[in-house]
């Protein structure tokens, strides 16, 4: 005759806990047999270029925002370059693949806050551009697309 244990209530609880711990933790961990998608990312690069302002020796920043974005909200990528005569070249690698609104500045007063580059009066400002990326983008501010803020 086989002899049947007890098992307490509480014990029996713990039990549970424990294995509905693990079972989450696979599902998480391996998403419950969902294959996992890498997240995708490209370069973002291009000059930016001032002529008909003589802007040799500022920087330049450029700010990719969420779609839709204002210039003054957070930006999910910055990039600087300091222009050599009339332009500079940016980059910005592992950018995720998505939909966009780019910012630039020339800051001609040498008073930006480097950790989030603003424009204020003297600067230069190209106003919001969409961005779609998809693959490796170039996007170029020729001299036209510079706004001198008063």
């Amino acid at each position: 005759m086989k002899h049947k244990e007890k098992i307490s209530a509480k014990t029996f609880r713990n039990m549970t806990i424990s294995v509905s711990l693990w079972v989450l933790l696979l599902c998480f961990g391996a998403g419950c047999g969902e294959e996992q998608q890498p997240i995708v990312t490209h370069m973002f690069f291009g000059t930016v270029t001032s002529t008909s302002i003589n802007a040799s020796t500022s920087w330049a920043f450029l700010r990719l925002m969420k779609e839709g974005a204002k210039i003054d909200g957070s930006p999910l990528y910055l990039a600087s370059c300091q222009l050599s005569g009339p332009s500079c070249d940016f980059q910005i690698n592992e950018v995720v693949e998505g939909n966009y609104t780019v910012f630039g500045l020339i800051d001609q007063n040498a008073n930006v806050d480097r950790s989030n580059p603003l424009p204020d009066s003297g600067d230069l400002m190209s106003p919001g551009r969409p961005l779609i990326l998809l693959s490796r983008q170039q996007m170029d501010f020729p001299d036209e697309a510079w706004r001198l803020l008063p």
